[in-house]
């Protein structure tokens, strides 16, 4: 039985002379032959760690992609980059970069002139041609195109969707009456699924009587690219106070045939959470967004999106006693506007 013996590669041994392995894969240099292993991490394979097993998805133009998607937007599979069909083209596996570009003696998806997105060679009526990949982009949340506010009203600025595409509009079946009404608003945090508050779901409504769209400046106005979603299922926070307002939480899963639920576009994505164990200095200015109301004795909700900006007021004022009693507990925050005096009357609210 013959083993080949590896060690270590040294700047000075001919297989690992230079740079071999992508992805930070170790270069293993044999005792006894000119030769080499990568040893690859976890999530790489490949002779030389070329290959991301866990790429679904990419960012970007995808110049970086190593994932292993095989098919085109139209559900053709990729030519293999060493196929002789391809013996003449630019972009092969015998290009002197091909290893640095990603391509090799497999048919995955790849960027290699900085193209758009993914692509591949394909043979369409017995032609050879190229098509992009059908290859899904990486989520980014928190991105978006903030534009100036228009118009300061009472309790915030009238904004655009595209300055919070994370902003959500549920709406809820009449029971007494054909049509919808709307509900509450929502925070995007994944592909399927709305952050929102427990008090918007006292009323205990069957998921299949829940709507949810993203991608609306004005409540009642359908927007340009706007998605609406059906509700899977929706979740109220099994501790919930309706008297103190405690754990004021809710997730609503939205209904989809396929893995992804909401695509990303200008006015639709998702907004990032923080860690667990985020704390935030004193006086952290936040932002707000929603269709609420103008002022507390409103009659209705806003016709448009706004957003208001406060600040986190010290846990030594966010007590009963400074807020005329009100229940202070563990999970919350108290903020305000302080640029307006920070008074109790100028208390800028984007939800209510």
């Amino acid at each position: 039985e013959t083993h080949t013996r590896f060690r270590r590669g040294a700047r000075s041994s001919p297989g690992c002379s230079e740079p071999r392995c992508f992805n930070r894969g170790t270069c293993l240099q044999a005792l006894y032959f000119s030769d080499f292993v990568c040893q690859c991490p976890e999530g790489f394979a490949g002779k030389r760690c070329e290959i991301g097993k866990n790429g679904d998805c990419y960012f970007g133009k995808g110049s970086a992609y190593r994932g292993s998607h095989s098919l085109t937007i139209s559900g053709d599979s990729c030519l293999p980059w060493n196929s002789v069909t391809l013996i003449g083209k630019v972009y092969t596996a015998w290009k002197r970069s091909a290893q640095a570009l990603g391509l090799g003696k497999h048919n995955y998806c790849r960027n290699p002139d900085g193209d758009t997105k993914p692509w591949c060679h394909v043979m369409k009526d017995h032609k050879l041609t190229w098509e992009y990949c059908d290859v899904p982009q990486c989520s980014t949340c928190g991105l978006r195109q903030h534009k100036q506010s228009q118009f300061r009203i009472k309790g915030g600025f009238f904004t655009d969707i595209t300055s919070h595409p994370w902003q959500a509009a549920i709406f809820a079946k009449n029971r007494r009456s054909p049509g919808e009404r709307f509900l509450c608003g929502g925070i995007l945090i994944s592909s399927c699924w709305i952050l929102s508050a427990a008090h918007c779901f006292q009323d205990r409504f069957p998921p299949h009587h829940l709507k949810v769209i993203l991608g609306r400046t004005y409540r009642l106005v359908p927007g340009e690219e706007e998605q609406k979603y059906e509700v899977e299922k929706y979740i109220v926070h099994k501790e919930f106070d309706d008297d103190t307002y405690n754990n004021d939480i809710a997730l609503l899963q939205l209904k989809s045939d396929s893995p992804r639920c909401a695509q990303e576009s200008s006015s639709v994505r998702t907004v990032c959470l923080p860690e667990a164990d985020l704390q935030l200095p004193d006086w952290t200015e936040c932002e707000l967004s929603g269709y609420g109301k103008h002022e507390a004795s409103s009659l209705s909700y806003s016709e448009r999106l706004k957003e208001a900006h406060v600040r986190l007021y010290p846990s030594s004022r966010c007590t009963s006693q400074h807020l005329f009693n009100r229940t202070v507990t563990s999970n919350m925050l108290c903020a305000g506007d302080t640029r307006s005096g920070g008074n109790q009357a100028n208390l800028h609210d984007a939800c209510q």
